[in-house]
């Protein structure tokens, strides 16, 4: 089993008027997103479950995400990945899933980088950039980390060392 991280592509900036919820995908970060996906998929990651914060940004990434490496799979919102929630819900809401066998979330900071230290039993670990991908292999014995396996940030080379993917900057 594995497990992907994603934060949403770049979106608008908030704005008066503008409701969090709502606030979509730039151009911009369409583009990155796509070119994102792609690597993904040329790096065979096929999840078998999409999740999504129901915030229109995320879905949006999902749904590029969906385009490229999850036509097979299938897709959902969850309230637990909005970025009021804990990584304790996100927990929780992967382990109501446990029968997937690859799992993908698409969310928000620092909502993911809580969720990715729970999940290593670290205390901390560096934020995701937009439209960036952890992956995460859960161990079967309770009480043990996951392992860390690639970070694939956006734009950048595939990270295979946790030391250099996972150390806050201070």
């Amino acid at each position: 089993m594995e497990i992907y991280l994603v934060r949403h592509a770049e979106a608008v900036e908030q704005a008066e008027g503008l409701e969090d919820s709502t606030r979509w995908l730039t151009k911009k970060g369409r583009k990155a997103m796509q070119k994102a996906a792609c690597r993904l998929h040329k790096k065979r990651v096929r999840p078998d479950l999409i999740i999504t914060s129901p915030l229109t940004r995320a879905v949006q990434t999902a749904e590029l995400l969906m385009a490229e490496v999850g036509s097979h799979a299938e897709l959902s919102a969850d309230s637990r990945l909005t970025p009021e929630s804990s990584a304790e819900q996100v927990l929780e809401l992967l382990s109501s899933r446990h029968k997937s066998k690859n799992i993908m979330l698409v969310g928000h900071e620092p909502l993911l980088s809580q969720t990715a230290a729970l999940l290593l039993g670290k205390e901390q670990v560096a934020g995701l950039g937009k439209g960036s991908c952890l992956c995460l292999e859960p161990r079967l014995k309770p009480g043990k980390p996951a392992r860390f396996l690639w970070l694939a940030p956006v734009g950048g080379k595939l990270i295979s060392s946790a030391k250099k993917a996972l150390v806050p900057v201070e």
